[in-house]
């Protein structure tokens, strides 16, 4: 490991060097009245043909340009900035040279309009845009090798952009979200020779006329297509074979039109490349949208019994079928047609190993050896129908469907001491999900404008669980009959939900700085859970353990009404906007039938919302609020149920509903000119009341029951990052930290617990079009979990590096990552490292390319990793897929 991380940082330092030998052209702009003119462009272009590169350089706010430039190579200078008329200059430079340029105001009604298509880059408030020729040395072959050389934009190796250290949600092509939006699809597929302009457009809105109205933290990529590509097929079918009967299948197919878009994608596949991932899932449910608006809902998205499947990152063999296509479709008069269906099989296999040190008992360590098969199906659809006039009227209904089934088939060995312990399990989940949404969105005025959203979510959970053991469980709650030397168990877990709900939000502007926003909310809910804990003897027959208090059949319904108002006003360059709403709950709970509670609440939620802008590159966001939520039904079911063979819980009619608070403080700053950013954002989450767990543990069986509680918790977070761009490196440095203070209930004791958790991140990446590209650094974290009796430290440390070499009709990708792990409390190790590589063979102006592959290049049997809990330290391996070498042919269309 040591000798390749010095291989590749010789290899970065020979790259500077011989890149280093340039001569600086610097300078100020102004206007005829010495005033300072920011956001102008000087283009530096390359008199003869020779392998000289464009470059590039925007003026700072103080009008301060500057450029590299190559010793006695000639160039034309162009200097640009709208309302201005263009400057040309010829240069050619052995040493550096300080040279003012002085810009003179256009007399000509269309001089702003010509400048305007000239220019490289445009800002404007919340809008940039990129003429993207400016950039460009007819070698990108894909939108991401374009991306990559806009001054701003980073894009990593998945195709996950960000804009000025942003993150980029959406991703459109003039206008029209490409596919779901995901920007990684298009980013990696869509041709380069297509694209004219790139917008970035940040606090974007899909509706234009509530822009100003609602703040938006998102950030949206629009790309321009040239004149002559507003109607083109593009893609790629990608074919390959490996040893051990390996195999890829991987067609992708666009059209695109101004009226119509089609898409359509599929991967057949026994190599483990996953098509569909848990964050595809998240994105395609709503994404980062969906945690802003609404954490509980994100979190319990997360941890449903599909995405626990796709979680599975790590497998000895994974086999997918997937395919995806999408439609949008203009139908005039102002209506149009997305609509999008994905399809996803898959077979995976699972080995672990684990050893478990209990914390907070007597009880010996555990080993744990435990193997997984599991068989997927999903599929998911979307069809929205819009009417958007651009002026005054959008209304959009959009119809979801979601429908996943699996059978999971588990093998598990538990050793305690001398004793072994056998678990078998098949569990087969099925879930069924509809959702109608109806949105409408009017403007009747400047002064009014109404936002107005109906929903109708329905949704069917049955999970059929069959155990077999070779030992009792839980004897002193659980009556097995004894019949030998096996138990076999039947377990049934049907969950139906049905959510009703109708939101409005009246935007009303007294003044052109003083706004009012009414809001008001009604919310229906219902909740059936229905389980069934049983065992099935060698007869066939069944006994229930019903009497011992297993088994539920609980009814929750919750009732919300919400009214409240915000109001937005600004001073000079500060926006701030309190807000007040108050929401009244009626939840009521049954178990058989029988009542349990009926209960009434009122929470008043003030919210508060400041930002402050230095300049457009420049700002600072506080924002408070205070949340209410039930959190997950199946807490208020009052009987047992058993979750695996060491563990039961109990939920609890009488909880109530959680109330936090939070607080940020959020800062950014982009400089164009010295390709600097920054972000940072220090965050505050107080609980007021939580619904938590009271854990009983013996031995090893923990049996938790939810319980309602206002014991203190607080937690601290800051991130931050740092990013600086000079013409061929990128460098960025993060960092992180987090604390939280908390208590638990263990064995009938409240403990108070304190968890520190930090870690920095650094990286250098190069930007050659002639050279070997290097992306290297590091991570490192810190983590402590401490208490009264316990005390637990980490840290973890992961050296990288991904080397990309272009070189004429050849491309070559090497990509290694090292990981240390170190328990600081008992001096446990561990290591290992992974590495993957590749070599591509295509000529630019041919259909056919060739490409050979290798992952798990050391053939590494297993990873490695830790984990702590209250009362549990956990060291897994994971065991992970042999050497894969993949033979490839691609041809694009």
């Amino acid at each position: 490991m040591t000798k390749l991380l010095a291989t590749l940082s010789i290899l970065l330092f020979t790259i500077a060097l011989s890149s280093a030998q340039s001569i600086q052209l610097d300078g100020f702009i102004t206007d005829s009245l010495q005033n300072p003119l920011v956001n102008t462009n000087v283009i530096a272009t390359p008199l003869l043909e020779t392998n000289a590169q464009i470059k590039f350089s925007i003026s700072s706010s103080k009008g301060e340009y500057r450029l590299k430039l190559e010793s006695n190579q000639s160039y034309l200078i162009e200097v640009t900035h709208l309302g201005f008329k263009k400057i040309m200059d010829t240069l050619q430079l052995s040493q550096d040279l300080t040279k003012d340029y002085i810009m003179v105001e256009s007399t000509e009604s269309l001089e702003e309009i010509l400048i305007e298509q000239q220019m490289a880059v445009i800002v404007k408030e919340d809008t940039i845009t990129y003429r993207t020729n400016q950039f460009k040395t007819g070698e990108e072959r894909k939108l991401r090798d374009v991306l990559k050389k806009l001054p701003g934009l980073e894009v990593d190796r998945e195709g996950n952009v960000t804009v000025n250290g942003k993150e980029v949600t959406k991703l459109m092509v003039d206008g029209k979200a490409f596919f779901t939006g995901d920007e990684k699809l298009g980013v990696n597929n869509i041709p380069a020779d297509a694209v004219d302009e790139v917008e970035a457009l940040d606090n974007y809105s899909e509706v234009a006329f509530l822009k100003g109205l609602e703040e938006s933290d998102k950030m949206a990529l629009n790309i321009k297509l040239k004149d002559g590509k507003k109607k083109f097929i593009f893609g790629d079918i990608e074919t390959g074979a490996g040893v051990e009967d390996r195999y890829l299948v991987h067609p992708k197919l666009f059209y695109y039109s101004p009226k119509t878009a089609v898409n359509a994608i599929g991967d057949f596949n026994n190599t483990g490349q996953k098509s569909f991932t848990i964050q595809d899932y998240l994105d395609f449910e709503g994404g980062m949208a969906l945690a802003l608006e609404d954490q509980g809902a994100y979190s319990r998205l997360y941890s449903d019994d599909f995405s626990q499947f796709l979680r599975q990152d790590d497998f000895v063999f994974n086999k997918n079928d997937f395919g995806a296509a999408s439609l949008s479709q203009e139908l005039g008069g102002n209506f149009s047609l997305d609509a999008y269906s994905i399809f996803n099989k898959s077979k995976l296999r699972t080995q672990t190993l684990e050893d478990f040190t209990y914390q907070t008992t007597e009880a010996p360590d555990e080993s744990r050896e435990q193997s997984n098969q599991n068989d997927l199906l999903f599929s998911i659809s979307k069809i929205k129908l819009r009417y958007d006039n651009n002026d005054d009227t959008d209304l959009r209904a959009n119809t979801n469907f979601k429908y996943n089934t699996a059978e999971a088939q588990s093998l598990l060995n538990s050793e305690v001491g001398n004793t072994n312990r056998f678990v078998n399990t098949n569990t087969q989940p099925e879930n069924f999900e509809f959702l109608q949404t109806f949105n409408l969105n009017k403007q009747f005025s400047y002064k009014h404008t109404l936002k107005l959203e109906a929903k109708i979510k329905s949704e069917d959970q049955t999970t059929d669980r069959l155990w077999d053991f070779n030992q009792p469980l839980f004897t002193e709650l659980i009556p097995l009959v004894d019949e030998g030397d096996e138990f076999r168990l039947n377990q049934l877990n049907q969950k139906q939900f049905t959510n009703l709900s109708l939101n409005a939000k009246h935007y009303w502007v007294l003044a052109d700085f003083h706004h009012i926003y009414p809001v008001a909310g009604v919310d229906y809910f219902t909740f059936n859970l229905n389980t069934l804990d049983e065992q099935i003897l060698n007869d066939g027959s069944t006994t229930s353990f019903e009497s011992a208090g297993f088994n539920n059949r609980m009814d929750f319904e919750l009732f919300n009404a919400s009214l409240g108002f915000q109001y937005k006003t600004q001073i000079g360059e500060l926006v701030l906007r309190p807000g007040l709403v108050v929401k009244n709950f009626n939840w009521n709970v049954s178990q058989f039938g029988d009542e349990l509670v009926n209960d009434q609440t009122a929470v008043l939620l003030p919210e508060f919302y400041a930002e402050y802008e230095f300049k457009t590159s420049e700002k600072l966001r506080f924002n408070y609020n205070r949340y209410t939520n039930f959190g997950n039904s199946s807490n208020y079911a009052n009987r047992l149920s058993l979750q695996s063979f060491n563990q039961i819980r109990r939920g609890n009619e009488n909880l109530q509903n959680q109330i936090y608070q939070t607080a940020s403080l959020l800062y950014s700053q982009f400089n164009m000119f010295k390709g600097l950013f920054y972000n940072a954002r220090l965050s505050y989450t107080h609980r007021e009341s939580s619904i938590r767990n009271q854990t009983q543990i013996e031995g090893i069986d923990q049996i938790s029951t939810s319980i309602f509680t206002d014991l203190p918790e607080n937690t601290y977070n800051f991130n931050g990052t740092i990013n600086k761009r000079i013409p061929n490196y990128t460098f960025t440095l993060g960092g992180n930290a987090s604390l939280s203070d908390y208590s638990r209930i263990i064995n009938d004791e409240v403990l108070d617990y304190e968890s520190i958790n930090f870690g920095y991140n650094a990286k250098i990446t190069t930007r050659y079009d002639d050279w070997p590209n290097l992306e290297t650094g590091v991570r490192q974290s810190f983590s402590r979990l401490n208490s009264d009796a316990i005390d637990n430290k980490f840290t973890t440390l992961s050296p990288f590096a991904y080397l990309e070499y272009d070189w004429e009709d050849f491309i070559f990708k090497f990509n290694y990552d090292y990981n240390y792990f170190e328990n600081q409390t008992t001096g446990d190790v561990n290591r290992f490292e992974l590495a993957d590589a590749s070599l591509f063979y295509g000529k630019e102006d041919s259909a056919l390319g060739f490409e050979l592959s290798a992952t798990n290049l050391f053939d590494i049997n297993f990873k490695r990793q830790n984990t702590v809990s209250e009362f549990i330290v956990s060291d897994q391996r994971i065991f992970v897929q042999p050497r894969i070498v993949m033979f490839k042919v691609i041809y694009k269309l």
